[in-house]
């Protein structure tokens, strides 16, 4: 999951809106910078405000409470996240083989997550405290817009995929090599680190293994 945290200022704006906006870009900064250092726990609306510099007071004039503020920067994230360009994504993934492509994904799967592993058990616990709710609903949207962005990338390997349902199976693919990741990473007490307490570049062989049998197993 990277994400550019900066947020794009008009230099047309009036000053007094031009600094509004530049204290909520501050505000979405420092929380996210907050979150990734001592994740839900460590994150307060003092901390924050403080290591932006701003007032108490500025923090509540635009958030009602700190669950609000949270919400905000989550989805600043998923959204940045969600920007990429094809072209971009191919780029940073996509290879000549299926496998290549499949251990590529991977790859930037575990970094991602071992890049921002409080950010992301936080989103994680976050949206698991929320569901059902309008912002768990929007940041699924933006989650699953880029899943499938990367998972189209395998189609480009639509020849080598045996699945009758190349489509689908890319997806589902791509669903299994996150949640695998995901819980291997982000859980420390899950099954992964009891019965398979693998390496990282270990974890990425065994789960592009599975993606790719999955993918190339015969109807």
């Amino acid at each position: 999951m990277d994400a550019g945290y900066a947020f794009f200022m008009d230099a047309s704006q009036p000053p007094q809106q031009q600094r509004s906006r530049e204290t909520l870009t501050a505000l979405i900064t420092t929380t996210i910078t907050v979150l990734g250092a001592g994740g839900l726990e460590g994150c307060t609306l003092p901390r924050i405000a403080a290591e932006a510099n701003l007032a108490a007071a500025s923090v509540y004039r635009r958030f009602p409470d700190k669950d609000a503020l949270l919400r905000a920067a989550f989805l600043h994230v998923l959204q940045q996240n969600a920007k990429i360009a094809r072209p971009q994504l191919e780029k940073l993934l996509l290879r000549k083989s299926l496998e290549a492509t499949v251990e590529a994904i991977v790859a930037d799967l575990l970094r991602q997550y071992r890049q921002h592993p409080r950010l992301m058990r936080s989103l994680s616990l976050f949206l698991e405290s929320h569901s059902g709710t309008t912002f768990a609903l929007e940041a699924h949207r933006l989650i699953s817009a880029r899943l499938e962005l990367t998972a189209a990338l395998l189609l480009e390997h639509r020849d080598r995929i045996r699945h009758p349902n190349p489509s689908r199976a890319v997806v589902f693919a791509m669903l299994l090599a996150t949640s695998a990741v995901e819980s291997a990473l982000l859980t420390p007490d899950s099954l992964w680190s009891v019965a398979l307490p693998f390496a990282d570049k270990q974890l990425a062989a065994e789960i592009s293994r599975a993606a790719l049998a999955y993918l190339r197993r015969k109807p």
